[in-house]
């Protein structure tokens, strides 16, 4: 960090959670454990962002540029060894047992620096996510301690979400465009299990990918009513990895395309049965639509971090850039924009803490059994075996149920639905008009500032473009009522 930089936001000294967002220190005084914890993780995640994250984030990104499979292994495995990629996993599992606050802390300081990058460390928390969402017992303690054992031996362990095809992007996500959307995957019951065919496209981490998590019709006349869940090995004899995209941003997160060629799916990897597959979707989305809004506000202050910066020590007409009252006006006015939605996205983190699958680690069953077993035993073989009973197995699942609700998962979806165009349409325009403010000079790719507009982009698109996402918006508030 040069010594002439403005101690704000991402350059600013840590934590400054209370401080930035003020209704958090009325939370502080009723929860000390709880902020002091997200406290904490913003000094571990800004610390990473600013030393470890920055200095290289331009490099990757011309690496990427000429080689789109390339991956820095290396600052991969700083983050694991920090486990921020299990950053969720409770902390008698083997994780930081950090809350959806937590994480959320974790996505905004990495985001705010690159959040291709970011998505190769946080992204992975997909894979315990799923499992929650799904909350049969064996499959999230199995998935658990397929992630601690990864981390503990520096091995990576991606998971990736298979929604989009060819003729079915944002259609996957909305029960009545999936009525009429053409699906490229079917799915078929064989003794035993399934036969998947099929393809996916823009997948994130496709090729990377250790287990993907498949949504995929079982008659593709009628996908809707036939969607399921299936939960496939990428070691499976019949799947394979088509062209890895050459993007205009986010460069280093791998986008691929993914085959299914009579790919086996054994009985006990239907995750969701056919009909329910868009029920485990709109879950799903319910959680990931508002981080993704954090993410836009992320690169958004990620952006003016970097202008603020620049204008500070560019000299123009014998001042600085930032004395001008325009410089001013722009950048006050961005502020307030951010300032807003950021709020309102650590408003939803922590409505996540209170009354979605994050809640479950607070509930007395699951706390009182993580504080009196010891880690061995609930990551242990005769554990595991046990949860594999059925009575067993569907026990977590029931007991979720019971708290999140169909009503509560849409209610979710509205609220991630409008962060998630506030966030990311923010991303975009606080991304141009920075880039307005420096000129030509400042736009200049050493400097880093034209990259957030164009890792920006995209997020518009992406986990449901923002036209569905007001759909969604409109059809779950306006809707209901006529």
């Amino acid at each position: 960090m040069d010594e002439k930089d403005l101690k704000y936001g991402l350059f600013a000294d840590a934590p400054d959670l209370v401080d930035t967002i003020p209704a958090l220190g009325k939370l502080k005084k009723a929860c000390p454990a709880y902020i002091s914890r997200a406290e904490k993780a913003q000094c571990i995640a800004r610390k990473f962002a600013r030393e470890e994250m920055l200095p290289r984030v331009l490099a990757i990104d011309t690496r990427c540029s000429k080689d789109p499979q390339y991956v820095d292994w290396d600052l991969w495995r700083k983050a694991n060894d920090l486990k921020l990629n299990i950053a969720a996993v409770p902390v008698k599992m083997g994780g930081l047992g950090w809350s959806a606050l937590d994480n959320a802390v974790l996505v905004e300081e990495l985001s705010s620096v690159c959040l291709a990058n970011a998505a190769n460390i946080t992204f992975n928390t997909f894979g315990l996510l799923g499992a929650l969402v799904e909350c049969k017992t064996d499959i999230v303690l199995n998935i658990i301690r397929m992630m601690v054992d990864a981390q503990k031996k520096g091995e990576p362990l991606f998971w990736s979400w298979a929604i989009t095809e060819p003729s079915a992007g944002t259609d996957m996500e909305d029960g009545e465009a999936m009525a009429q959307m053409k699906a490229s995957t079917s799915a078929r019951k064989v003794p035993g299990g399934y036969r998947l065919n099929g393809t996916k496209c823009f997948i994130t981490n496709g090729s990377l990918a250790h287990y993907v998590i498949a949504t995929i019709p079982m008659d593709p006349s009628h996908p809707k009513e036939s969607m399921a869940t299936f939960f496939v090995p990428t070691t499976t004899k019949g799947f394979s990895v088509g062209r890895i995209e050459r993007k205009c941003g986010q460069k280093a997160s791998q986008t691929a395309e993914i085959f299914f060629d009579d790919v086996f799916v054994p009985e006990e990897n239907l995750w969701e049965p056919p009909g329910r597959g868009l029920r485990h979707t709109r879950e799903i989305l319910s959680i990931t639509r508002g981080y993704i809004g954090l993410c836009g506000v992320a690169m958004a202050r990620g952006a003016l971090d970097h202008c603020i910066r620049f204008a500070n020590q560019k000299k123009r007409n014998g001042h600085m850039l930032l004395d001008e009252d325009w410089v001013k006006f722009a950048i006050a006015d961005m502020m307030k924009d951010i300032m807003a939605v950021r709020a309102a996205c650590y408003n939803f983190a922590i409505a996540l803490d209170t009354s979605h699958i994050w809640s479950l680690f607070e509930k007395l069953p699951i706390k009182a059994s993580l504080k009196i077993l010891p880690g061995k035993m609930i990551l242990g073989d005769a554990l595991l075996n046990l949860s594999r009973l059925k009575p067993v197995r569907l026990l977590g699942s029931k007991y979720k149920g019971s708290i999140v609700s169909d009503r509560m998962v849409e209610k979710f979806v509205t609220e991630g639905s409008a962060l998630k165009v506030a966030g990311t349409d923010l991303a975009v325009r606080v991304g141009s008009r920075v880039l307005d403010i420096v000129g030509l000079e400042g736009m200049a790719y050493d400097l880093g500032m034209e990259k957030y507009f164009r890792d920006a982009k995209v997020t518009q698109i992406y986990e449901g473009s923002n036209q569905a996402n007001r759909i969604d918006l409109f059809h779950n508030t306006i809707g209901t009522l006529r």
